[in-house]
């Protein structure tokens, strides 16, 4: 079983965000930066990007609402071992709402999934969708299906985690050359610890 997260919040002091249509809100470090963008094309009408960065302009992760569900085809020669090094269940809905339910498998997580390519790769974020079978996938999808019409969700690094080719650009996913060094990321990092709460803390008004 993936053991629960060792770092704690080192954040001092927080601030909420909520969107101008108050779909969505999330907490976040008070000196990090949560800016809307314009969302990638494709998005359902009414879809969001959020981006947030720390102070010194890196992106630490992006919400995006509205996303089409992905249908890609997975054959078995483009699978490979992915590990769930952190799983931690949370409520994804305001109080008094019912859940988002949709098409997921399991209920909400904030995970930290790593890929086995050349290096591991690691990448956070929500999800209600397991992996893959048997331990290994093409892509870790960090969405949370929505219901229906309304589109995916998805807050965290990367809206999809694969194993990366030598000349692809990771970030902002992350490289290790061990998995122990993954575990030690997220069990060790105050940003880590930061990001967790903060994604832990989305709110969806359904």
């Amino acid at each position: 079983m993936p053991s629960e997260p060792q770092g704690a919040a080192t954040a001092a002091s927080w601030k909420t965000f909520t969107d101008p249509a108050k779909t969505v809100s999330f907490d976040l470090p008070a000196d990090w930066i949560a800016q809307s963008v314009a969302p990638e094309e494709g998005v359902l009408p009414g879809g969001l990007k959020v981006e947030v960065k720390k102070p010194d302009g890196t992106v630490v992760a992006a919400l995006r609402t509205g996303l089409p569900p992905s249908s890609a085809d997975c054959p078995d020669a483009a699978r490979h071992p992915y590990t769930v090094i952190s799983s931690v269940p949370f409520e994804l809905t305001a109080p008094g709402q019912p859940g988002l339910g949709g098409e997921g498998t399991i209920p909400p997580r904030m995970v930290y999934r790593v890929i086995q390519g050349y290096r591991y790769f690691g990448s956070y974020g929500i999800t209600n969708l397991v992996g893959g079978a048997d331990g290994k996938a093409c892509e870790l999808r960090n969405v949370v299906r929505g219901p229906a019409g309304k589109g995916d969700y998805s807050f965290g690094d990367l809206v999809a985690l694969k194993a990366f080719a030598p000349d692809e650009k990771v970030a902002p996913a992350k490289a290790f050359d061990t998995l122990g060094q993954a575990a030690q990321y997220v069990n060790e990092s105050p940003d880590f610890a930061n990001v967790q709460r903060m994604l832990m803390s989305l709110k969806v008004k359904n």
